[in-house]
């Protein structure tokens, strides 16, 4: 991840110019912590232009997904 830079999140989030990573505590099958990482590997390296996109869906893919798993925050 390129540019990575720390958001004010419910869950820690690290959003980049190609991609983002966020993590949570979820107790699964699985593990003790759910991760989702976001790849663009299409972006160009020095291309700001998607930064503010790729927070949006992370604010948005995350929590809904943290709660199908019967573990995100209220």
């Amino acid at each position: 991840m390129t540019a990575p830079r720390s958001i004010t999140a419910p869950y820690k989030t690290v959003i980049g110019t190609d991609g983002a990573i966020a993590t949570t505590p979820c107790k699964t099958k699985g593990g003790e912590y759910f991760t989702l990482t976001l790849q663009l590997p299409q972006i160009k390296l020095m291309d700001q232009t998607h930064r503010n996109d790729i927070e949006k869906f992370m604010r948005a893919y995350f929590p809904a997904t943290v709660k199908t798993l019967g573990c995100g925050k209220t």
